[in-house]
């Protein structure tokens, strides 16, 4: 029996008519309909832009001078042309002359000499100076403005384009919500943030008014969970936008997001993206708060800040003992005090340690605001952190011990001339943070930690000192003695070594656990103590003190 495919005469797969089809219209032809496609959407975008288009720039100074003049005049009288330049004079000013937008009344009667000789090609300039106003400080103006402007398009039946889709869209000119609104629109649309002014029918330089501002952001927000994919997308149009409130609204957001660990390959990323559209955090007006920011906007500003100045920081942190002293456990020791603190910090050393910094891009760029070059050649920098009350150094030389001043201490170094050498940082009087006898410890509130580990590796006896003095813990003794007397300095073992003003190196002998050049006596259950020899005492090396048992 024949079948269909004989009848017919298919002689032929179906695999071979499906990938036949596929290709029955050429790649070329394809590629010229596109072309004209794209051509005629231009036309229609120009024709609708055209709409905004305004010549009479030069005739603003000269319509805006006549109104002023005209308002304890009620018989002035406006041409057509001038009424068209009236709507776009309200943002204008000059000299003493305020914008009519900031003064209400002013406003009000501008809107009624339009109104009176209403034509809808006066829409353009009205809208112009609504976007633009958007965020102002002048909340009555913009209502004013928002009423008339809905009025009129609720009113309009022309087939102008461009305001018919005004129309269409005025939700999005609702001052208690329209940018948020379309933000979130052109994200469920699934449309690039770029299309805004498209989708909003304007032209596409308006990008830059305030309107977009909140319109930008919550679309980031409806986004963020992309932000990996968007990054890109947000930093173009941020320079589109041109808004240093936007900037710091939007980048603000993207920082405390990216603030995880599932974030650190796009941290540098947003690093740099900061840099550029907001300035160094080490700049403290690049960062400060702007007019009308909300308690939270100024909250999530300033705990940005905080954190880019955390991963920079860190990355500093890192480059430093990495490169400069190679000690693994001194950089680890200070990223985790980076990462649970507000510090900011400063690096001190001679002009070839700043040009090996500077050959690491991950802090290429933010080295000169961060680095001071020291007179001498000699081989060693410093790190100096400021945290709290406090200023902080260590040294790339691994036999330097660290440095602890109070601000406002007589022993705080001056910094506010060029150093000879990094050992200025350095005062062989300072006594140690911490001192010891056989029972239990001192804490100063400033002094020198040697990095040598004994009983207690090194970290232990730091992280100690910085939480009862740096971030105000208190003292906790390891014994109690029925008396204590009061102590003189003493010297931990160390074998610091650093230079005087004469430049000689003094070394520093190893002393004992006991304090000396004192008089402490306490009493146990059994004995009396003491730390000099007394008539009748008796010596233990043990404890390394005199004793005399009781009766």
């Amino acid at each position: 029996m024949l079948t269909t495919q004989d009848i017919l005469q298919f002689h032929f797969s179906q695999t071979t008519l499906q990938q036949s089809a596929q290709n029955i219209i050429s790649i070329k032809l394809v590629s010229v309909n596109d072309h004209r496609i794209g051509k005629l959407q231009k036309i229609t975008e120009e024709a609708g832009i055209s709409s905004f288009s305004f010549s009479g720039d030069n005739l603003i100074p000269q319509v805006f001078r006549k109104f002023k003049n005209s308002i304890n005049n009620n018989n002035a009288n406006f041409e057509r042309r001038e009424l068209r330049t009236l709507s776009y004079s309200l943002n204008y000013s000059e000299q003493n002359l305020s914008l009519i937008f900031h003064n209400e009344n002013e406003l009000k009667y501008a809107l009624t000499l339009l109104d009176a000789n209403w034509r809808d090609s006066y829409l353009a300039g009205l809208i112009d100076c609504f976007l633009r106003n958007w965020e102002t400080k002048y909340p009555k103006s913009l209502e004013q403005l928002e009423q008339f402007i809905l009025k009129k398009l609720e009113n309009y039946s022309g087939n102008r384009g461009t305001l018919i889709s005004f129309k269409k869209n005025k939700r999005y000119f609702n001052t208690k919500n329209g940018d948020l609104v379309l933000g979130d629109t052109i994200a469920k649309l699934n449309k690039p943030i770029q299309e805004a002014t498209k989708i909003l029918g304007v032209p596409e330089s308006w990008l830059a008014y305030a309107y977009f501002s909140k319109v930008i952001v919550t679309y980031y927000e409806r986004n963020k969970s992309n932000i990996s994919d968007e990054i890109d997308s947000l930093n173009d149009i941020m320079v589109k936008h041109n808004n240093s409130i936007t900037n710091k609204r939007l980048i603000s957001k993207i920082i405390i997001q990216a603030n995880k660990p599932d974030f650190t390959i796009l941290q540098d990323q947003i690093k740099k993206i900061a840099f550029m559209q907001i300035g160094d955090p080490s700049n403290m007006s690049n960062w400060t708060t702007f007019d009308n920011a909300t308690e939270i906007e100024r909250k999530e500003i300033i705990q940005a800040r905080n954190i880019l100045d955390e991963w920079i920081a860190k990355q500093f942190i890192d480059v430093f003992f990495k490169v400069c002293l190679n000690d693994v456990r001194r950089k680890q020791f200070w990223l985790n005090i980076a990462s649970k603190n507000r510090i900011t910090f400063k690096v001190y050393g001679p002009l070839h340690t700043k040009t090996l910094l500077k050959k690491d891009e991950r802090i290429a760029e933010y080295v000169d605001a961060r680095f001071e070059i020291v007179t001498s050649k000699k081989n060693v920098s410093a790190f100096i952190l400021y945290i709290g009350d406090y200023m902080l150094i260590e040294f790339s030389n691994e036999g330097y011990a660290f440095y602890a001043y109070k601000i406002t201490s007589s022993y705080k170094p001056s910094l506010s001339y060029q150093l000879n050498s990094v050992d200025d940082l350095r005062n062989a009087s300072m006594p140690m943070a911490i001192q010891s006898d056989n029972y239990y410890d001192y804490y100063n509130d400033e002094g020198r930690l040697t990095h040598r580990d004994g009983n207690q590796i090194w970290e232990t006896r730091f992280n100690s000192w910085m939480n009862k003095k740096v971030f105000g813990g208190t003292v906790v003794k390891t014994n109690t003695p029925v008396e204590v007397s009061e102590k003189t300095d003493v010297v931990e073992n160390s074998n610091e070594q650093w230079e005087t003003s004469s430049n000689t190196p003094v070394e520093v002998s190893e002393k004992t656990d006991v304090v000396e050049n004192s008089n402490e006596q306490w009493e146990t259950s059994s004995n009396y103590w003491s730390t000099t020899e007394l008539a009748d005492y008796t010596y233990s090396k043990k404890k390394d003190a005199w004793y005399k048992t009781k009766l």
